[in-house]
């Protein structure tokens, strides 16, 4: 159904994005002082959120949204994007220090640039592109810190895997429904881990089987 609700050139783009190394579709820079966070946004479904304060990295964290979700973000940042005005700010009320810079390569002109201070007054489409940029930024922030690393993960046996609970532990049994047993290296308790639960146990993969 919602692939029906998408525009055809969206969903070329989606499939051609697969085949090819991905490129930046949106981008956000917020700068705060000496702090800049940046959301992007890229044709392969990955949205990476990083924070830098001064010139040391604070935070950097990967997602990769599944594909229908990409691709209502994906529209709605298009059909934005080609009702914004030439003008979309009509106040640039503010100071050097708070700005905003968001890129898109999708659209009417693309790639558009738009830079302006965090307290201005924008047009309601850039509006919207600002708050779909807060909701993938708040989606990475709530992410497990090893949501990408064990989404890609194939796991076998003898992997060795790294808890959130602290310590190590190893893959004793991969089932077919995709639970895993885990051995803990410390107590030799055996751990039951549901697929939709690895990232909520897992933190790293330390080491893997070939």
């Amino acid at each position: 159904m919602i692939r029906r609700l998408i525009p055809a050139f969206i969903l070329v783009i989606a499939a051609t994005a697969a085949a090819q190394a991905p490129v930046p579709v949106a981008e956000r820079i917020t700068t705060q002082r000496d702090q800049k966070t940046r959301v992007s946004i890229f044709s392969n479904r990955a949205i990476v959120v990083s924070i830098l304060k001064g010139k040391q990295q604070d935070f950097f964290r990967r997602i990769t949204l599944d594909e229908n979700e990409y691709l209502v973000y994906l529209s709605a940042l298009q059909t934005e994007a080609e009702a914004m005005e030439e003008e979309p700010v009509s106040s640039d009320v503010g100071s050097d220090d708070y700005t905003v810079q968001v890129t898109l390569h999708i659209g009417p002109d693309a790639p558009r640039l738009i830079r302006f201070p965090s307290m201005a007054v924008v047009s309601l489409p850039l509006s919207r592109v600002m708050g779909i940029f807060d909701d993938l930024q708040q989606q990475v922030f709530d992410a497990s810190p090893s949501a990408e690393e064990v989404r890609t993960w194939r796991p076998h046996k003898g992997d060795r895997v790294q808890l959130f609970s602290g310590g190590y532990a190893v893959v004793t049994e991969v089932w077919e429904d995709g639970m895993l047993v885990l051995e803990h290296e410390d107590t030799f308790i055996r751990e039951v881990v549901a697929p939709d639960y690895r990232d909520q146990v897992i933190l790293h993969i330390a080491d893997r089987k070939p």
